[in-house]
Formats: structure tokens, C-alpha cells, sequence
């Protein structure tokens, strides 16, 4: 994955994502869905909003803390960080695309 994220003035990026890692991540995002699907406000909660972080640094393997993602100055506001944990699909779709489409080239040119 190509995802690449600025915290604490510097750019990480986010290595490979092992297949339990991304486990992880779709159970995090499913009971994230299901609970805020089954709330009258569909806001996230604190909880919800502080797994998101937690996982946002585990993705990113730890490079940075919570306490770093989440600073008002150097940080993520708040949109930032549902955004980037919602990227995260994003990016492993988009790492699938371009294999799926090197492969084709590769079936196409008959390698």
C-alpha cells in the first residue's frame, strides 16, 4: 500500500498490512458500523473514536503514538482521523486494483 500519512511535522507510510492485521481491521470497522447504524445521532462514539486511532497507529506500525496523531497542532482534527481509518479499505482496494491489473498486462503479453 502506497498510504502515507503527516504527523508530528513528518510523513509516515504505512508498510505492508499482514492478512490478520486487516482482519482486525474489518471487525473494528464492522462493529464501528453496527453500532453508530443502530444510534439515533450516527455519530461515533469516544470509544469507537479512540480504536480508530489505536488502529491507525498499529497500521502504521507504530510509528507515531495517539497522543501524536490526535495533537490540535501537529496532528489530525477529528474528520482527519475517520477519514484515514476509512482509508484504509480504500488503500488495500487500491493495492488489489493494481495487481489485478498487472496481472491481466501479464496475461495479455502471455508472462
Amino acid at each position: 500500500m502506497n498510504r502515507k500519512i503527516i504527523v508530528n511535522h513528518k510523513e509516515f507510510k504505512m508498510e505492508k498490512m499482514s492478512a490478520d492485521t486487516y482482519m482486525e481491521y474489518l471487525e473494528l470497522a464492522e462493529q464501528i458500523d453496527a453500532a453508530t447504524s443502530e444510534r439515533a445521532s450516527k455519530r461515533y462514539s469516544r470509544q469507537e473514536i479512540e480504536a480508530m486511532m489505536l488502529f491507525i497507529c498499529k497500521a502504521y506500525g507504530n510509528q507515531f503514538t495517539v497522543d501524536e496523531l490526535k495533537d490540535a497542532e501537529s496532528g489530525l482534527d477529528a474528520a482527519g482521523i475517520v477519514i484515514e481509518f476509512n482509508m484504509i479499505d480504500m488503500g488495500i482496494a487500491e493495492e488489489m486494483n493494481k495487481r489485478m491489473d498487472k496481472m491481466m498486462k501479464n496475461f495479455q503479453s502471455g508472462k
